[in-house]
């Protein structure tokens, strides 16, 4: 197995999509070449967020705190070998992408404490025999779209408070930045198959996350232009 391949349901597997070829912006060098997720793939990582969404969803918020708290203890245990791979495929300081892995690890404990703190609150009846509350429940799958520039703080954004939540993740990173997205893959494997799904591509397989009926949320940063696509996309299914 490579070190980039793709995470789908617990599983590594080289992206049998077309290739990526992931150039260092500085010397303009191949770094690598990754496959992309095909079709079939990108039905797959849905597919096995669907299937792990109800046992996580269930997962007592403190247990899933625990486990969001240890994805912080390896972020921080292995920034300085991302931070590099940030610096060769997107170009950025390295110790500015020492900070940004900092801000991951700070990102998954923030919400590792507010997943175990808040599931809703009471409101105030408008009748004495009332009593009013707001529960709060997991939606479902949520597909993660992120830019290149801060491929792993912004992924981070997205993917704590989903699955502090409750919610299971299938992530596309940046398809000329994939190399430090698909690095986490070991760091998440004390998690339950199927949680979280990394996979690899472009516009095509944004898409295609974007149209599937079984993704209750999409999480997108990104250009404006792509981003009315997105919307367009989801609105359909609204």
């Amino acid at each position: 197995m490579s070190a980039h391949d793709l995470l789908i349901g617990g599983e590594l597997a080289a992206g049998a999509g077309d290739a990526i070829e992931v150039e260092n912006p500085f010397t303009e060098a191949a770094l690598e070449t990754v496959g992309a997720a095909s079709g079939e793939q990108v039905a797959a990582a849905i597919a096995a967020a669907r299937e792990a969404f109800p046992d996580w969803s269930s997962t007592p918020a403190g247990e899933r705190a625990e486990l969001l708290h240890e994805i912080a203890r390896r972020l921080r245990e292995n920034g300085d070998a991302l931070a590099r791979t940030m610096t060769a495929e997107g170009g950025k300081p390295l110790i500015e992408n020492r900070d940004e892995i900092e801000w991951c690890a700070a990102c998954f404990d923030y919400y590792a404490e507010i997943g175990r703190d808040s599931a809703g609150r009471v409101i105030p009846p408008i009748e004495a025999t009332q009593l009013a509350m707001v529960v709060k429940d997991p939606l479902g799958v949520v597909g993660c779209i992120v830019p290149w520039n801060y491929p792993l703080l912004l992924l981070c954004w997205k993917v704590a408070p989903a699955l502090a939540a409750g919610c299971t993740v299938v992530c596309k990173p940046s398809e000329v930045t994939p190399l430090s997205t698909l690095e986490l893959a070991p760091l998440l494997d004390h998690l339950p198959a199927g949680v979280v799904n990394l996979i690899a591509g472009a516009g095509d397989v944004g898409a295609a996350l974007c149209a599937d009926e079984r993704v209750d949320c999409i999480a997108f940063t990104g250009s404006v232009a792509t981003g009315r696509r997105v919307a367009m996309a989801c609105a359909e299914r609204l």
